[in-house]
């Protein structure tokens, strides 16, 4: 179930790279597609759980707070890759979404501790963090990297939610069908008043700025709302919610029953090495020696939870 989950996430990757590749990296692109996602991934969840609209308050304070949680990593995700490269970005990003949930685990649902498992966490985050090697040099920033850790937090905190909501044993919750449903609908909401709300500052200050980013923001609507954009763009999202959705139901099936310090490590590293093998397959990318070692490394950290 988690080779799936994490196969799945590996489709998201290429369709998100086909995604950017029709409509760009603008932030404004980036909240259409995740709103849309969200709606998507809601209506599809809403007929794959037999047409049931179910609701507990502590569900939807769930959903919500993990929406919240990852739009403000995204948000900051943008700020990061403005001045400086992805790969510092997925270092913080995909560490923190195996760490944090790992540390949880052991201090706070008294998860059995493992040494052959610790090895293997600090085997992946190697992995990620040799993956990212033989870019550009980045510059010493303290307020990038200020955002870099907080990006480490907030993206371990969606993991800890989503395990909290599925091991609640006190207050009422919803299944895992309806919850990743909750979620969808929250994301659509909260993505649309943010989209809605750049949008809107972008028309005001276009006219009067010579800001050449913010006139670049503005040129975002036209290209991504024409006709042939939207032909392209529907299918792609519409595709991805359904994988995407399927992905994060089978990782909530999986925190279930499983220990956060075995679940989301798993996780990480098989979907890189799933990630790197599509990157190859479909868009003809030669991975680099580095890559192939992160691979290896991957591999032989995702064997130690198992």
């Amino acid at each position: 179930m988690l080779l799936c989950a994490a196969m799945l996430l590996a489709v998201c990757f290429v369709i998100n790279k086909l995604y950017q590749k029709q409509a760009g990296t603008s932030l404004e692109a980036g909240l259409v597609y995740n709103s849309l996602l969200g709606i998507f991934a809601a209506i599809i969840f809403f007929f794959i759980g037999g047409f049931k609209f179910e609701v507990t308050a502590f569900s939807v304070i769930m959903a919500t707070a993990m929406t919240v949680v990852v739009m403000a990593y995204t948000l900051l995700g943008f700020r990061i890759l403005k001045n400086g490269s992805v790969a510092i970005y997925s270092i913080f990003l995909m560490s923190g979404g195996m760490t944090v949930p790992y540390i949880y685990g052991l201090l706070f649902l008294d998860e059995e501790f493992s040494w052959l498992r610790t090895v293997g966490l600090v085997v992946l985050i190697s992995a990620v963090a040799i993956s990212n090697f033989g870019g550009k040099g980045e510059k010493n920033d303290i307020k990038r990297l200020a955002m870099c850790i907080c990006v480490f937090l907030l993206n371990g905190c969606v993991s800890v939610i989503s395990k909290v909501h599925q091991v609640e044993s006190v207050r009422a919750t919803v299944g895992a069908e309806q919850f990743v449903m909750l979620a969808g609908i929250a994301k659509f909401i909260i993505g649309g008043v943010v989209l809605g709300v750049l949008l809107l500052i972008s028309k005001h200050s276009t006219a009067s700025s010579k800001n050449d980013e913010i006139k670049e923001s503005a040129e975002v609507k036209p290209k991504l709302f024409s006709a042939k954009s939207i032909k392209i763009i529907l299918p792609l999202i519409v595709i991805a919610a359904a994988v995407d959705g399927v992905s994060y139901f089978l990782q909530l099936k999986g925190a279930a029953n499983l220990p956060a310090t075995v679940l989301y490590p798993m996780i990480t590293g098989a979907s890189m090495i799933f990630s790197a093998v599509a990157d190859f397959a479909v868009f003809k990318q030669k991975p680099t020696r580095f890559v192939v070692i992160s691979v290896a490394l991957c591999f032989a950290g995702t064997l130690m939870f198992l």
